[in-house]
């Protein structure tokens, strides 16, 4: 077992808990769905896993394991090591992320060169080769422009590429389509499926979208102010919900063609 979550709770400051009692697993090559509204503590559980989170927030209960290391046990400089490597993150705007007044390049090097990677042949050839893994055209061209440069779907295709390269064993993914096109949100959907395919990556995605989550994971986790109202294997949760809020979220998926009363 890759991960395992029990009991989790998520507090800012010395305030009581925000998430509470958060529980999963997750297997090498499995990808978990955590499904909810804005505010529901979808992104907080993930940023948690990955120790980075914002203005005082910290795990306040609960154990969180990774190949069978207990997380909180961790030091500081434990997780940094980890962090990019073995458990990487895809941002909602990977552009946003980035220096704007920067090559992509300069930008792609310097974080190679943070894990480790010093040698400049092979830091390039790995920037190329994670480029054309998520099918960008010209990577040369690439690594030579500035992020205005690039439509969004081609930036959050680069935040792929960097959270990628390392092969890390879990990625974790916050809402990396919401803010694109629908023909672009497939192809990011598309392409981080063959990220899995590829490299044997465990995923975990936010997402608002129900249908992303159908489409993608194996498992889902349907959360609720700040709590997991439901979770199992995506076929029960989509074909089988038990509960009316993860019904309501399902009713929102749109059909094609619409539908007729």
């Amino acid at each position: 077992m890759l991960l395992e979550i029990k009991d989790l709770g998520i507090a800012y400051g010395k305030a009581e808990p925000v998430v509470r009692h958060v529980s999963f697993t997750l297997d090498q090559g499995e990808i978990l769905a955590i499904v909810g509204e804005s505010g529901s503590g979808k992104t907080t559980v993930i940023r948690a896993i990955q120790h980075v989170l914002p203005g005082g927030g910290h795990i306040a209960e609960g154990t969180m394991i990774f190949e069978g290391e207990d997380t909180r046990k961790q030091s500081a400089e434990k997780h940094r090591s980890l962090d990019g490597k073995d458990v990487s993150m895809i941002f909602q705007d990977s552009g946003a992320m980035m220096n704007p007044i920067r090559p992509i390049g300069v930008q792609f090097r310097e974080y190679l060169a943070l894990h480790g990677m010093t040698d400049e042949k092979e830091a390039h050839q790995r920037m190329v080769d994670m480029l054309s893994m998520v099918r960008l055209p010209d990577p040369e061209q690439i690594l030579k422009s500035y992020t205005f440069e690039l439509s969004g779907g081609m930036r959050q295709r680069v935040g792929i590429a960097m959270a990628m390269a390392f092969h890390p064993k879990l990625l974790l993914a916050d809402e990396p389509t919401s803010a694109l096109d629908v023909t672009t949100q497939a192809a990011i959907v598309k392409e981080m499926m063959e990220v899995r395919k590829k490299m044997n990556t465990a995923i975990i995605i936010v997402t608002h979208n129900m249908g992303v989550a159908a489409y993608m994971a194996d498992r889902i986790m349907v959360m609720r102010q700040g709590r997991v109202v439901e979770y199992g294997k995506a076929e029960d949760v989509i074909y089988h919900p038990k509960e009316d809020y993860t019904k309501m979220l399902l009713a929102a998926v749109p059909v094609l063609g619409g539908e007729t009363a």
